[in-house]
């Protein structure tokens, strides 16, 4: 039964990492598409008069301020599946921490969750944030910091989950939760 259930969590792990690839490939394409003209270029306007240098002096020194619709970002991407994942995780852990500590029961499944969280945080923060590790800038830049938090935490989850239900395994628990919020603490 215990081995199904490490087998579900490992299924939810690699479906996570593959909802995160999905939404990188998706995220990642060009967008070729041309934002509307919404510029009245006739012979008299001043941006017709600079674009084309045609006129006096005065005209040429115009500068157009066009007001920018404002950036928003889309709710799914894969920074933003990063972001949940690794939100949601922090959450599954301070449900484990204060559930009651029975097998098969919240404690458990929570804990088994946030472990199959932290995986899935991790490689979508790898896929997502490649470029953003660098040891060149030392081990103390937030970026390199929450990086090898965020996995050194999912890697205590794993095994606390490995040793369960023997004693010992809530240290691993602890320190992986507490290293994962630190990260996610360094980079908001």
């Amino acid at each position: 039964m215990r081995e199904i259930k490490r087998l579900r969590s490992f299924v939810l792990g690699i479906s996570l990492s593959m909802l995160t690839a999905t939404s990188y490939a998706e995220s990642s394409g060009l967008n070729l598409s041309l934002p509307e003209n919404n510029y009245n270029l006739s012979r008299q306007t001043p941006l017709y008069l600079a674009v084309n240098n045609v006129g006096n002096e005065n005209h040429q020194q115009l500068a157009v301020k066009a007001s920018p619709e404002p950036f928003e970002e889309p709710l799914f991407s894969e920074n933003k599946i990063h972001q949940y994942l690794g939100l949601g995780t922090l959450g599954l852990v301070v449900l484990s921490a204060i559930s009651p500590k029975e097998e098969d029961g919240i404690h458990e499944y929570a804990a088994v969750l946030a472990a199959a969280g932290g995986v899935a945080t991790v490689t979508s923060g790898l896929i997502s944030h490649w470029d953003d590790f660098d040891l060149s800038k030392g081990i103390t830049e937030p970026n390199n910091m929450h990086f090898l938090l965020g996995t050194l935490g999912a890697a205590a989850m794993l095994a606390a989950i490995a040793q369960a239900p023997d004693s010992g395994h809530n240290n691993f628990g602890i320190a992986g939760g507490v290293a994962m919020g630190v990260a996610i603490k360094l980079t908001w």
